[in-house]
């Protein structure tokens, strides 16, 4: 692996061979880099990808480290352990949750379920002290949170009795029984989740501690396993966490840390700020790496912050970071008379600075911060995003599609109903609203009513009847459907409210979309009520949960960013704005847990100090430590009370003088930017997006760069449900077992019933599914062809990633067997059998041989089509130059994608295009 791009103490890092390693990097040092390049060269090394398990906090971070380590490797891999704690435990327990007697099924449950749990069974708590009066949502949330921490700290229900039953009697009695009556609710709460078969977060950490700690020869399978350990942002780490690494780590203690205290700022979720100062002394010998080489931000922004953490006691040992680019940073302090000039003096700043918008962040400490900077920025007209993690049940996209589903669940909803008909799909004039009214109320009707009679209602424009006749034609139709997520698909489509997004090309709504969709389909892998849809919804909400929000910052498009601190951890800007720099907002009045944990049951090291404040600081820290050229801190006198501000004082500790203010005026509005698609294009590329590509590269932007929610297809039901079938029965096979009944039932569990147009036509499908696996079966159990087995696991389902010139691909292979010691690679069709395998149907299987030999080291010497509705196999072999021409016709391919703009090509394939409903260009 070539190392030349980094200095000398990333290679060291990288190069490290064994034994613990505690790697400090601080803000902009590279840390990613070095954790990625220290997995790959351990591959490259001949570490077995499996014996490498490295652990990070988020999703994203999990999929940007693997991304990486793909990119690194020049070769293919079928399994890699990066994920996250909650995602490694889970997996852990899904295999061996029964040894400690827990459902390998169960189910991962957010706080929202937790907190309607809790309401639907409050009387089952016997709360006294605590008895809610009122709304009890607060004290349920405090209760929820109250069970966090503890789960944090791995205190379980019995350690919690115990201790309040033990309790020292010099205690005040109102507090004994405070602290009995939430232990016993602790203990009412796990089983509760226990008896539905429930696991919150932090029990996934805490049952896997149980586990390893109970049944040891499961903990020595995972020690032997895992050979190098990594953990990144270890300063983000509560105890139980670092207590499950550390039992996870082996003799030879081959342990690697990623940390800077300076950056700890999630104590709010639990993170021990201790655990970095606990690894040194459970590791004394651990070698030590500081990286100091700054490649984000110039020297200046580096001084500033630098002198600025030195007020926190545990930061003052750290080194100073040495910035690699050279310029002259923009620092300025902006003090205004009021919020509203504040707002407009950061409008005024950013309109002034020659940069992409993309560019530029505003920072801020609270969520509430964000409203009336973005209304002035909406007001100027400068594009912009608030990138917030909560709040998609409120977007106007995400109204309009609630309050229709609502109206499919009951007709006589008027607020539901008024919502759509002022919607701006519909386009229907102020005054014939107003008309349509006013008939309802003079009636004593409601809306829904006025509209199934609405030629009744005079004095409406010609195209106000025809709006509405469609609306109720698409109310009646979709009223017979079962699904929520048909309903939905159908809706956008049929409406034409996706069709003119995709017009206005309206990006960040259509992403909306697509998130919404996401939610009713894991929704319905549990229920397929719309009645039950609209009521989790309305729980969720009266529990205060608005609905999460996803979002991915490289592919925005050029728009000023604004977002809370902890949401930017990790992220760098040209330039970055910090606002509202006043006493109480930054830092914060302290808020404490509402319901604490005794101090006796507590296992962290707490740090001494003021740790409210000094999380504050770091928090100021990472704001300030975003920027790579530009820093811009404001505050103002008035925020609206009665009172001036004081300023904060963090700006004392900055020690910087205030910068002039310029005169406050209105600069024009910057013109909007087109769109660069480069940082859409997916991370992984698939034949599927390749073939989608090939005939039309709108229908590929559609389907993998907006990612627009797409009708399904009995055909991809059908499909789907033989491939889950085979999959299942070949996995499992025992000879012992009555075949064509373990085959069948497995086809009756397995039936995916969607999309088809009527009970007719599923019935056909479905009689026609046992056909076809009765003559498969018979052709298996004859010829007892022999599955590959790879690292004991049978090749089935097989998915890979694998690289082409630096291109990442990815796929799934559906079936690999092995005679006579060659390979055969094979693929279930249930579509129309064909004849003879012609050039484009070679490619799929081409690639597959390639990735095959790549992942396995073995190249297969056949490919073959099953075609299972005549049990037909279609087979052929490759030469070398066919292999060599792949490879050119991929990379050609990929770079065509890269360089595209997506322009339409309609032809005779727009008859069958998921798209045809919303594009411009169709030709049917």
């Amino acid at each position: 692996m070539d190392l030349k791009d980094l200095n000398k103490e990333q290679q060291e890092a990288v190069l490290y061979k064994s034994g613990p390693l505690l790697i400090v990097a601080g803000a902009g040092t590279g840390k990613t880099t070095v954790i990625t390049k220290r997995i790959a060269n351990l591959i490259e090394q001949g570490v077995n990808a499996q014996e490498i398990l490295a652990v990070t906090f988020t999703d994203k971070a999990a999929g940007e480290m693997e991304e990486r380590v793909d990119r690194l490797l020049p070769f293919g891999y079928l399994d890699l352990w990066i994920s996250t704690f909650h995602a490694f435990c889970e997996r852990i327990l899904k295999e061996h949750g029964l040894d400690i007697g827990l459902p390998t099924d169960f189910k991962l449950v957010n706080q929202t379920s937790t907190w309607l749990m809790i309401r639907n069974n409050i009387d089952k708590f016997d709360l006294d002290y605590y008895k809610p009066m009122g709304n009890p949502t607060k004290f349920i949330h405090a209760m929820i949170r109250h069970f966090s921490r503890l789960k944090d700290e791995a205190i379980y229900p019995e350690e919690y009795l115990e201790y309040a039953n033990n309790i020292e009697e010099e205690i005040d009695d109102i507090e004994r029984r405070r602290i009995k009556e939430i232990a016993n609710a602790y203990d009412v709460y796990q089983k509760l989740l226990l008896e539905n078969e429930y696991l919150d977060f932090g029990d996934l950490i805490n049952y896997c501690l149980k586990l390893f700690e109970e049944r040891p020869q499961i903990l020595k399978k995972y020690q032997d396993q895992f050979k190098y350990i990594l953990v990144d942002e270890f300063q983000d780490t509560n105890w139980a966490q670092y207590q499950l690494v550390k039992k996870l780590v082996a003799d030879d203690s081959n342990l690697t840390v990623c940390a800077d205290s300076k950056q700890s700022i999630f104590k709010f979720r639990g993170a021990s700020t201790s655990n970095v100062l606990q690894f040194k002394k459970d590791f004394p010998n651990a070698k030590n790496i500081v990286l100091i080489q700054n490649y984000r931000s110039y020297q200046g922004i580096l001084d500033l912050s630098y002198n600025f953490i030195q007020y926190n006691d545990l930061e003052k040992t750290d080194k100073k970071l040495i910035a690699y680019k050279k310029g002259k940073a923009s620092i300025e302090l902006l003090h205004f008379k009021t919020l509203q000039k504040e707002v407009s003096g950061i409008v005024d700043k950013i309109s002034g600075l020659k940069t992409d918008l993309s560019n530029i962040a505003i920072l801020i400490r609270a969520n509430s911060a964000a409203d009336i900077l973005s209304k002035e920025l909406d007001r100027r007209g400068i594009s912009h995003e608030f990138l917030a993690s909560k709040g998609l049940y409120s977007k106007p996209v995400i109204l309009d599609i609630i309050a229709y589903l609502k109206v499919i669940n009951n007709s006589f909803e008027s607020s539901a109903i008024n919502r759509i008909l002022h919607s701006s799909f519909l386009s229907i004039p102020f005054e014939d609203l107003s008309v349509i009214n006013q008939y309802s109320k003079k009636k004593g009707i409601s809306t829904y009513q006025t509209l199934t009679s609405i030629v009744l209602v005079k004095r409406l424009k010609n195209t106000t009847y025809n709006t509405i006749e469609l609306l109720m034609s698409l109310i009646k139709k979709h009223s017979k459907l079962k699904k929520t997520s048909h309903i939905f698909i159908d809706f956008i489509n049929e409406s034409g409210y996706l069709k003119q997004l995709v017009k206005k090309n309206d990006e960040s709504s259509i992403d909306l979309i697509g998130q919404f969709y996401n939610k009713i389909k894991t929704f319905e892998e549990n229920n397929d009520s719309l009645y039950e849809f609209i009521e989790q919804i309305d729980m969720e909400l009266e529990a205060g949960d608005t609905g999460s929000l996803e979002y991915e910052l490289e592919m925005s498009p050029d728009t000023v960013k604004i977002m809370t601190i902890h949401s930017a951890k990790g992220l760098e800007f040209d330039h970055v704005f910090i606002p509202n720099l006043v006493d109480k907002r930054f830092p914060t009045i302290k808020k404490g847990d509402s319901i604490k944990i005794p101090d006796d049951l507590v296992k962290e090291i707490v740090p001494e100090g003021d740790a409210h404040l000094q999380e504050e600081r770091r928090l100021f820290y990472v704001a300030l430590t975003r920027a790579r050229k530009g820093l811009y801190l404001t505050y103002a006198d008035d925020y609206g009370g009665s009172r001036v501000k004081k300023p904060s004082r963090f700006i004392t500790e900055l020690d910087i003088k205030e910068s002039s203010v310029d005169s406050e005026e209105d600069l024009d509005q910057k013109e909007s930017k087109k769109i660069d698609y480069k940082g859409k294009i997916p991370t992984y590329f698939s034949y599927s997006q390749l073939a989608a590509f090939s005939k039309c590269p709108l229908q590929y932007k559609f389907a993998h760069i907006l990612k627009i929610p797409r009708k399904g297809s009995y055909v991809f039901s059908f499909g789907r449900t033989i491939h889950n079938v085979l999959h299942k029965y070949l996995n499992d096979f025992d000879p012992e077992q009555k075949q064509e009944k373990k085959i069948l039932d497995l086809y009756n569990q397995e039936f995916i019933d969607e999309w088809y147009i009527d009970d007719k036509q599923r019935k056909e499908y479905f009689n026609n599914g046992k056909e076809i696996l009765k003559k498969f079966l018979k052709t298996f159990l004859k010829e007892k062809p022999e599955v590959f087995k790879s690292e004991d696991k049978l090749s089935l389902e097989l998915n890979f990633k694998t690289k082409f010139d630096d291109n990442l691909f990815i796929g799934t292979i559906d079936r690999i067997d092995i005679n006579d010691g060659s390979l055969e690679i094979i693929d279930y069709k249930t579509g129309k059998p064909k004849d003879k395998i012609s050039k484009a149907d070679k490619e799929q299987l081409l690639i597959y041989q390639l990735a095959t030999k790549d992942i396995l080291g073995k190249m297969p010497e056949k490919m073959s089509y099953y075609y299972l509705d005549n049990n037909r196999k279609l087979s052929f072999t490759s030469t070398e130059e066919e292999r060599d021409q792949i490879k050119k016709n991929l990379s050609k391919k990929i770079e065509n994608i890269k360089k595209s703009k997506f322009e339409a090509c309609p032809g005779f394939h727009c008859k069958f295009c998921d798209f045809k409903d919303i594009c411009e260009f169709r030709k049917l």
